[in-house]
């Protein structure tokens, strides 16, 4: 009787507390207020699954490097006030991952407070580009002309704004492109995130056809208004489909794949699969015609290695494994009572932990490496391409997409990168299964990538992007245009060779 009246109290405590956890959960907004050892909780929890679970903490940075930047970071929490504000708090983590500079390890706001991003918050409303340090409106059917220069939002300078910014976006190694463009894409949601939501802004304004500086204000957009009716970017004009083919001129071949984020037999994987297949066939019947190929992976921000490996064995006539190695720090979860069972269901923590035992093994020195079993050797496609390649790359070219051209260009000896640097590191970086974890307290999540990749032999530069044999940048005047200068500039290259 005794045990029973016990297991009924702990049921009504869990039940209560989960009740308060959830009620807590819908009200936090960034700007709400919790006490101070919650807050400093979580930083330790934080703290205690990243050294568990990833292995890559030590790529940029050393173990004593890593402890003393973090401790600064909670003294800093531990003198902002007795109840600081999620938003204090949210700056703060996403300062202390910084050092780690792992593209994959991330913070996100609680769900409460991702729901009003992406239904009922009010956001910026103009999608903009990014040159140097200013910013355009990148938009056609939008109150300001399209390449209007926004020269402030609320007393902001765009380099300003670009630097407050900065911090919330994490990045591999030191590559600053994969931030500008990140920034870019998301800028409506990270403004609200550090500066809260408005009704208004207020912008200086320079239209493109006038030298005058004007001040206006426009309205904020409710966020599922925003996302339900807008436009396309101009500048991604023409890029509606994520796997696109042309044949330029006679002699050259274009495929652009903005993605490799396809699980294998899904309707993307397949369309996927079909688009190499008819493409290479059309390059391979014409063979004596086509010398050239150019490939576009300026939107290849990444998504699952077996859909880059396919790509690679049409452009190769020699066996080849997925890396040169990766290796994990422990087949178990650390932490599953704190997985975010949204993205981490049990059953999808039972297969993450049975192929981690089945692909990892340990080795010499006591770390978990790839199995030859786990890393199988891939055979080329017969119709692989062997003439000059050119691949356009850019700050959006991420993950896999980068690792994609890490092995091309160590491997390759006919081709050519053009563009600008990849947002993603060119030697080892961590990725592959991806845990999500919720902190207690603040609700925010947590992502730690549990698998080191080591794509091929280590290079000089590990921690900058692929970058490129011909740098070009997009111009204003050609983005205004409409024109495409990467595209060109590699079309003149053809020409020229």
């Amino acid at each position: 009787m005794k045990a029973v009246a016990t297991k009924l109290v702990l049921m009504l405590c869990l039940f209560l507390t989960t009740s308060s956890l959830v009620a807590q959960d819908q009200r936090l907004r960034m700007g709400s207020r919790l006490p101070r050892d919650a807050f400093l909780s979580d930083f330790q929890l934080m703290s205690d699954i990243l050294k568990q679970a990833h292995p890559g903490m030590y790529l940029h940075t050393s173990k004593e490097q890593f402890a003393d930047d973090f401790a600064e970071t909670v003294e800093k929490l531990r003198t902002a006030g007795n109840r600081p504000s999620l938003r204090q708090f949210f700056l703060l983590a996403t300062e202390a991952l910084d050092p780690i500079r792992c593209g994959h390890t991330y913070l996100l706001p609680p769900p409460s407070v991702q729901d009003r991003l992406q239904y009922g918050g009010k956001l910026f409303p103009i999608p903009i580009k990014v040159f140097g340090n200013k910013f355009y409106v990148d938009q056609r059917k939008t109150d300001l002309p399209f390449g209007t220069e926004i020269i402030s939002i609320n007393d902001r300078s765009p380099a300003e704004l670009l630097s407050i910014l900065g911090p919330l976006v994490s990045q591999d190694g030191f590559v600053e492109s994969f931030r500008e463009t990140y920034i870019e894409d998301n800028f409506s949601e990270l403004y609200a995130i550090r500066f809260g939501f408005t009704e208004s802004f207020d912008l200086q304004v320079r239209r493109s056809d006038q030298s005058s500086v004007e001040t206006i204000s426009i309205p904020a957009k409710r966020a599922s208004n925003l996302y339900d009716q807008a436009e396309p970017r101009a500048s991604r004009e023409g890029r509606e489909l994520a796997f696109r083919i042309d044949f330029p001129n006679d002699s050259t071949a274009f495929i652009a794949i903005d993605t490799f984020d396809s699980g294998n037999g899904s309707p993307p994987f397949r369309l996927y699969k079909s688009t190499l297949k008819k493409f290479f066939s059309v390059v391979d019947r014409h063979e004596d015609s086509f010398d050239n190929m150019i490939i576009d992976l300026r939107y290849n921000d990444g998504g699952y290695t077996r859909n880059e490996m396919l790509l690679y064995s049409y452009l190769t006539n020699n066996p080849f494994a997925e890396v040169d190695n990766a290796e994990i720090l422990t087949s178990e979860l650390p932490y599953k009572q704190h997985l975010d069972r949204e993205y981490v269901t049990k059953g999808l923590a039972k297969y993450y932990q049975r192929t981690l035992s089945k692909d990892f093994e340990e080795s010499y020195n006591g770390t978990l490496q790839i199995s030859e079993d786990g890393n199988p050797i891939i055979p080329p496609n017969r119709k692989a391409f062997d003439g000059k390649i050119y691949v356009l790359i850019g700050g959006r070219t991420y993950s896999a997409g980068s690792s994609f051209c890490s092995r091309l260009k160590a491997a390759h000896p006919n081709v050519e990168f053009i563009g600008e640097e990849t947002g993603g590191a060119s030697g080892a970086f961590t990725a592959g299964t991806l845990l999500m974890y919720t902190l207690p307290n603040s609700r925010c999540k947590l992502a730690v990538p549990i698998i080191r990749y080591q794509t091929v032999k280590q290079t000089k530069s590990a921690d900058r992007g692929v970058m490129p044999d011909y740098p070009v940048k997009q111009t204003l005047e050609d983005f205004r245009a409409g024109k495409d200068t990467v595209l060109q500039a590699a079309l003149e290259l053809v020409k020229d060779d």
